[in-house]
């Protein structure tokens, strides 16, 4: 009797526990026939989520994480090409370079046929080598890229001056290319670089094909709301956005990039009457600023810190931008830190003593 009681105690469990192992071997099977590139495409989708969290919830991004999430973005892995000024190219193909060390383009591989490879010489990211003096860089800037450009190299004491600036974008009501990545190319290096280097005959043309491939990669835009310059202005109205549009310049000593908020944080929003200067910068911001046509005053910055700096389109909600800003950036290597500012010694407000008779 106690053996039969035995045999059937084993026999229930054996019963119940097959049901839950068929299914569970269903769902593997499931699990397997769905392949590791579907398992990829969730995992980048999930980083993605997890980014656009980040920028609503902080309104930052750290620069630490920049590569991560670029990787994330496009699908891709970070590598590195060596990077020779668009002046010392022909035809679209580098010459060899003539330094043993050379400023380096980064870039991520994307997986994805359709996000397009940048023309000769051009990458997501740039890497000065401070073999010259002055560094001076084309860039593309897609308003659907939440990353925009990341300038490595930079140090302390140098000076940053964005030098010029052009194109519309829509911030609102389109469909862009978010996996699209933002580019960025050497035009000239050496001493006393100009904007005249980009008219050369061996330069305008790789240049003009890179704006062909924006054009093309960033669905530049006809669209009549929303339409913002490089400065945040609509070009038909004249009025200064606040909230969307325009180029933010990361400074290296913002350690990341910045983005603005929606409807529920106002305090990220230009403040003021909408003009880019210091005073009217969002409250969450430090070390970055916002350009201003023909200030070149204000554009003209000397780095507090070494560390990576970032240039990007301004907004808080990507997916339904585009068109891009073409900008051009100058690096001038500097003395070293700049000094601290003096410190004021504050005034007594003890009453001082009269003199003794």
């Amino acid at each position: 009797m106690k053996n039969s009681m035995i045999l059937r105690w084993r026999k229930v469990p054996r019963i119940v526990l097959l049901a839950p192992l068929g299914v569970s071997a269903l769902a593997l099977c499931a699990w397997t026939a769905l392949g590791p590139a579907t398992r990829a495409d969730d995992r980048h989708k999930a980083e993605h989520d997890k980014m656009n969290e980040a920028i609503k919830h902080n309104g930052k991004l750290p620069g630490s994480t920049y590569w991560h999430h670029a990787e994330m973005r496009y699908q891709g892995k970070k590598g590195t090409i060596a990077a020779t000024p668009l002046n010392k190219m022909k035809a679209g193909v580098p010459v060899t370079p003539t330094r043993s060390k050379g400023s380096r383009l980064t870039m991520v591989k994307a997986e994805s046929a359709t996000v397009g490879d940048p023309p000769p010489g051009f990458g997501k990211g740039f890497t000065w080598d401070r073999a010259d003096n002055e560094a001076m860089l084309v860039i593309f800037l897609n308003a659907a890229d939440s990353l925009g450009i990341s300038i490595e190299g930079v140090q302390a004491g140098d000076q940053v001056q964005f030098v010029a600036a052009s194109g519309i974008a829509s911030f609102s009501q389109d469909k862009g290319n978010p996996l699209a990545s933002s580019i960025v190319a050497l035009a000239a290096a050496g001493a006393n670089v100009t904007l005249k280097e980009l008219d050369a005959p061996e330069v305008k043309p790789l240049i003009d094909a890179a704006e062909q491939f924006a054009k093309d990669q960033f669905k530049a835009t006809n669209a009549k709301t929303k339409r913002r310059d490089a400065f945040g202005v609509d070009p038909g109205s004249g009025g200064k956005a606040q909230q969307e549009g325009g180029v933010i310049v990361c400074m290296p000593e913002a350690g990341g990039t910045f983005y603005s908020g929606d409807s529920d944080h106002r305090g990220r929003w230009i403040q003021g009457d909408g003009v880019r200067s210091d005073d009217h910068l969002p409250t969450h911001i430090f070390g970055a600023f916002f350009p201003i046509q023909g200030s070149n005053d204000h554009n003209t910055r000397i780095a507090m810190q070494s560390a990576p700096m970032f240039l990007l389109a301004w907004d808080w909600a990507f997916d339904d931008n585009a068109g891009f800003y073409k900008v051009v950036v100058k690096l001038t290597k500097g003395n070293g830190p700049p000094p601290p500012p003096p410190i004021l010694k504050k005034e007594s407000s003890k009453p001082k003593a009269k003199p003794k008779l």
